[in-house]
């Protein structure tokens, strides 16, 4: 880790913070960064702040968040298991936005090589380009999840000025398995947006596919080892300190369910949260409120469990359904310690890790899918992928 581009936290803030929050408060599990790294500890989880904001013009303010978010974080009570905290501090903004996202990327990928897990709190924006470039040399076959309002694929003549999700796209070398958008409200997103997902075999979760339904992003979650969320996609009702709030959204308790399911997910290394502007907040509720996503993070970290089903295992129940279309019954895998839901999937023996089958989490939606004669689209979709 290059400790040369970490801020360490104003003493005032740490002092602020220990004259007023609860004695079994998560700020008594955290250590902070003052300079230099603490040697021969292992620490549960990371949290690094970013204080960039020059994106675009609208988004100036973003660089407090951080430290707005850190107020209240700190001042919730821990969850019931013991974790042990290292608050990094924050990266400052660089002479250029190339240099924050350096830097960010210099800190971040050591940490990932050591599947340490990172809370990422930005910020613009522009920074999930960032977050995604850290994983170089992580691992193939990386899987992403972005929870954002808009899905925006414009490309501009000045690379360091582009949307994330060209940058993620065209990012070379190429270790992306799959990008889902999640949460997306469809007056945002242009119909080549649509057809560039749909030929690249990504996923798109309507915000109205997941109302009523937010149990189905957590598959998705599942088996993602990045997410960013922009809290752009939570209407502005629950959260204000945004650019231009919008009506319609995720509700804060939606949005604390999907942390909560990365948080659960075995392979998800690192969450980032993004756009929150404290300039524009209305007595800190969104800050708040994203300072209880993390929690939810967090809890959901406390308690995940290995599931994967294992062909010595006698804790999940197989079920075979044949479908019409196809040339062998599609296998779904049902844990009876979890409820959660796999789907088997044709994958070349020599690059299988599971006796030459692949096996995708999915819900039990998908599994209702099959029940009527009907390929689930995620399993068409990772099978095109795989062959």
């Amino acid at each position: 880790m290059q400790s040369e581009y970490l801020q360490p936290i104003k003493k005032s803030i740490i002092e602020s913070l220990a004259s007023r929050v609860n004695a079994r408060s998560l700020f008594h599990s955290t250590e902070f960064y003052e300079g230099k790294i603490i040697e021969n500890k292992k620490f549960d989880l990371f949290i690094l702040g970013v204080n960039e904001d020059r994106f675009r013009p609208e988004y100036a303010g973003c660089k407090e968040a951080p430290d707005a978010v850190r107020a209240e974080l700190y001042s919730l009570i821990k969850p019931r298991k013991d974790l042990s905290i290292l608050d990094l501090g924050n990266i400052e903004a660089g002479a250029a936005i190339r240099d924050t996202h350096f830097a960010l990327t210099q800190v971040l990928s050591p940490l990932l090589k050591q599947k340490s897990i990172v809370v990422l709190i930005g910020g613009s924006q522009d920074l999930i380009a960032a977050q995604y470039a850290a994983f170089q040399g992580v691992g193939p076959n990386l899987q992403v999840v972005v929870v954002d309002a808009k899905a925006e694929m414009q490309m501009y003549e000045d690379k360091n000025a582009n949307n994330y999700l060209p940058n993620i796209i065209s990012h070379e070398p190429d270790y992306l398995f799959n990008l889902t958008q999640a949460a997306y409200q469809g007056y945002y997103v242009e119909p080549e947006t649509y057809d560039a997902f749909e030929r690249m075999n990504f996923d798109m979760l309507r915000l109205g596919s997941l109302r009523g339904n937010i149990q189905e992003i957590e598959p998705y979650l599942r088996e993602a080892q990045m997410l960013a969320f922009s809290i752009k996609a939570i209407r502005g009702s629950d959260a204000m300190g945004q650019i231009k709030p919008s009506p319609n959204g995720l509700t804060g308790e939606e949005a604390c369910q999907i942390t909560r399911y990365a948080g659960m997910g075995t392979d998800l290394r690192c969450v980032g949260f993004f756009d929150y502007n404290p300039t524009m907040d209305n007595n800190g509720a969104s800050a708040l409120l994203l300072a209880q996503m993390i929690w939810y993070f967090i809890d959901g970290f406390t308690t995940r469990k290995l599931d994967y089903p294992a062909a010595e295992s006698k804790d999940y129940l197989i079920y075979r359904i044949p479908i019409s279309s196809l040339n062998e019954d599609l296998t779904f895998y049902k844990s009876v310690l979890t409820d959660r839901w796999w789907m088997e999937i044709p994958y070349p023996h020599e690059r299988s890790k599971h006796q030459g089958k692949f096996l995708m989490p999915c819900s039990y939606k998908d599994y209702q899918t099959a029940q009527n004669n009907e390929i689930p689209d995620r399993w068409m979709k990772s099978y095109q992928k795989l062959i």
